[in-house]
């Protein structure tokens, strides 16, 4: 009886002991957990860490979206702090999931680890779908990249992106931007994992013109959206030069896929 209540105190008193122990905590302030970043944007890792036991070891590491890891950090600290704090920034990488993982180490090996997934997108919104006809035509010969709408001739030119600008009976697919959009021919540019910056750099790097002449099949085009900060890119599908869905002697079609940076 007397060794059971003794082993019953020791055992409690070590309970006690644990759960007294006191708890490194990391606390991310940047980047959001879970949150999107363009790619080649530039942004801060920060976080802080606390323990009373005092720190030992800070570890940070970077995942990329192809799987390959590498050490951004290891350091020693030998006055074995109670607080750390650690702010550096890095550069987004390619489109795809990154993960930074912090790992703390107290005076007496205890480690704690947090993880911070970034996604790193390209900056575009969502593919959509554009046409034109001959302007000469009884279909509608203007695009508004904008609004992502066809406009018709008494719409203000103010909206008109893409306007097809050939003569009677010749149909080339070429246009011209009625308002201060301009563009530039990429067919360099990857059109499906392309960045706003890359596209900034392709624009940055051409001489843009607010006219584009006999677009063909698999043509990229970055444009420059009235002056903003808005680009497009924008990929040609198909230039119908025979195209007879107006029932008239000016047939003509272009049809184009385009993605607006966010």
């Amino acid at each position: 009886m007397v060794v059971a209540a003794f082993a019953s105190v020791f055992s409690s008193c070590e309970k006690d002991d644990d759960t007294n122990d006191p708890e490194t905590v990391i606390a991310v302030t940047s980047p959001t957990d879970g949150g999107s970043q363009v790619s080649g944007t530039t942004i801060p890792l920060t976080f802080t860490a606390n323990s009373d036991n005092g720190l030992k070891r800070v570890v940070v590491k970077f995942k990329s979206a192809i799987g390959v890891e590498v050490t951004k950090l290891d350091t020693l600290l030998a006055a074995q702090p109670t607080a750390f704090s650690f702010s550096r920034n890095y550069t987004v990488g390619s489109v795809g999931t990154e993960t930074y993982t912090i790992s703390v180490t107290d005076k007496k090996d205890n480690i704690v680890t947090r993880s911070v997934n970034v996604k790193s997108i390209t900056g575009f919104d969502v593919e959509l779908f554009g046409k034109f006809y001959h302007i000469l035509g009884t279909k509608i010969g203007a695009y508004d990249l904008i609004k992502n709408e066809e406009r018709i001739i008494t719409d203000s030119d103010n909206d008109k992106d893409m306007v097809n600008n050939d003569v009677a009976g010749v149909f080339t697919g070429g246009w011209v931007a009625k308002n201060s959009t301009l563009f530039v021919k990429a067919n360099g540019f990857n059109y499906n994992t392309g960045t706003i910056n890359d596209a900034k750099n392709v624009y940055s790097a051409g001489l843009p013109k607010n006219n584009m002449a006999l677009p063909v099949n698999g043509d990229i085009y970055v444009a420059k959206l009235r002056g903003t900060e808005t680009y497009a890119i924008i990929k040609i599908i198909a230039n119908d030069l025979l195209n007879d869905e107006c029932g008239c002697t000016n047939k003509g079609k272009l049809t184009f896929n385009f993605r607006k940076s966010l």
